[in-house]
């Protein structure tokens, strides 16, 4: 069975996905803030992040920190519900720019995934710490069709 990261066209693709929507946030007067004072290397994180979401290689987790990595950007962030719904919807706005599949199968399990990346990275940001700091840390899943 190809894997999602196939399906869309490997790390390239990705990485188009990640620099469209880094771009296109950043002019989000709601959330953009968000995103302009954070790392000037989110969209190659973000892009390593979906590649091993995807079923792509594991950059993400093995060069740059993975879940403990993914776990401190956001803490203390109060991210509001409505930053969390623009969100969602600049990944998806990306996603038909560049061209990802549109096929029912993958948007559809891609756009649950996106929601529930969503909610989980505006849960974590509403604390300022968290017990899952501490070792040992759980692994990212991979997402599935």
């Amino acid at each position: 069975m190809t894997t999602m990261y196939e399906h869309v066209g490997g790390e390239q693709a990705l990485l188009r996905f990640a620099e469209h929507f880094h771009a296109s946030i950043q002019r989000d007067p709601l959330v953009g803030p968000l995103f302009i004072a954070g790392s000037p290397d989110h969209a190659d994180h973000l892009a390593a992040f979906f590649c091993e979401m995807l079923g792509g290689p594991a950059r993400y987790t093995d060069e740059l920190g993975g879940f403990l990595s993914l776990m401190k950007a956001h803490l203390g962030m109060r991210i509001t519900e409505e930053q969390s719904e623009s969100f969602v919807r600049h990944m998806l706005a990306s996603a038909d720019a560049v061209g990802l599949p549109d096929d029912e199968r993958f948007r559809t399990a891609f756009v649950a995934q996106i929601e529930k990346a969503a909610g989980f990275t505006r849960k974590v940001s509403l604390k300022d710490d968290s017990p899952m700091l501490d070792a040992p840390h759980p692994e990212l899943g991979r997402w599935k069709w």
